[in-house]
């Protein structure tokens, strides 16, 4: 049975963001494989990699409850982190995990549903990345790779306050209309909402703890971090709190003219800005979204590919910047028509 360390960090998004980062290229650089448990203290707004802060948050209302904001190293969605929910997360070589983003998300999905049938909840998996109590949600996951190492990141709810988070966050009506059936009170849930019996955090780890070593089938030894991995965190924590990395990262286009569509797939939800030089060239664009993508930086290679480029060669050169990236849940006819439907 192999041995992976195990940590628990409580401590403010800039520091738990800066250390899934360090310690994914920890255990990339030879150390041993690591679940870690993380609490947001203070609440954070977390933005998905490719998402834009001013397309998902309401800036003043997260600044009138004093919460952080941070943009994660994975792709999916916005969402609320604080004392009322449990981080999880697994960095191990992706063989151990089985080789795919959606393997490994779907093994950390089997980390969450073995906890809450341990407290007598019964859940399932909901693709692409979702863990989900008579379909209502309790649990996202996302991941990110470094070579032939990956990182599978994700929550677990003990207890949760949806007015706050439809107050901070920006939903589009295309989310609306796929989220909200009724509300979201009818869209997500939590442990203490399930359980005729409330429990605590202390309890929830220890119950997560026993799940997790369970379905990794792996011992867990109390660990604290390297000396490696705590002067990568102080270095990376300057990023994860820079404005340059929140809010520039991804941020959306200005000016006159610009042309917007955004569509929901089964890979996510994508967000198309275009800005034309006349009526056939691409003068720039964004696309932003709540989808995964590996490597996740190559949406950035499409943009320049499409930057100054014809309208004409829109589907010639997404079709080209397609064989070397993988998307979940997203084919190259759907970012094609898209495209060409914002330009249109």
């Amino acid at each position: 049975m192999e041995q992976f360390r195990f940590l628990i960090e409580r401590n403010n998004q800039a520091y738990i963001l800066a250390g899934e980062e360090a310690l994914l290229m920890s255990v990339s650089m030879g150390s041993s494989p690591v679940l870690r448990f993380v609490i947001f203290d203070p609440p954070a707004i977390l933005i998905g990699y490719h998402q834009a802060v001013e397309q998902e948050v309401n800036l003043d209302e997260a600044k009138k409850r004093g919460w952080d904001i941070g943009r994660r190293p994975t792709g999916g969605g916005a969402i609320i982190m604080g004392p009322w929910q449990l981080g999880w997360e697994i960095y191990a070589e992706k063989s151990f995990l089985g080789d795919t983003p959606e393997n490994a998300i779907r093994k950390g999905a089997e980390g969450v549903i073995k906890t809450l049938n341990i407290l007598g909840i019964r859940a399932n998996f909901r693709p692409k990345n979702d863990v989900e109590i008579n379909g209502r949600k309790i649990s996202g996951i996302g991941a990110f790779s470094e070579g032939k190492f990956i990182a599978v990141t994700g929550t677990i709810l003990l207890d949760f306050d949806i007015d706050a988070m439809v107050s901070v966050l920006r939903l589009s009506s295309e989310k609306l209309k796929d989220k909200l059936v009724k509300d979201f009170k009818d869209r997500i849930t939590w442990i203490n909402r399930e359980l005729i019996s409330p429990i605590d955090m202390q309890e929830l780890i220890k119950v997560a703890k026993e799940a997790f070593s369970e379905v990794l089938r792996v011992r867990l030894e109390e660990s604290s971090y390297t000396e490696l991995e705590r002067n990568l965190i102080n270095q990376l924590v300057i990023k994860y709190s820079s404005p340059e990395w929140i809010f520039n990262l991804r941020k959306p286009l200005i000016g006159d003219d610009i042309r917007y569509v955004e569509k929901k797939l089964p890979g996510g939800l994508i967000k198309v800005q275009v800005k034309l030089a006349g009526k056939n060239i691409i003068q720039s664009i964004l696309i932003t979204g709540d989808f995964f993508i590996e490597p996740r930086t190559s949406i950035y290679d499409l943009e320049a590919r499409l930057k100054w480029s014809r309208v004409d060669d829109v589907e010639k050169e997404i079709r080209e910047w397609f064989k070397n990236v993988k998307i979940i849940g997203i084919s190259p006819e759907d970012l094609i028509d898209l495209i060409k439907g914002a330009v249109e």
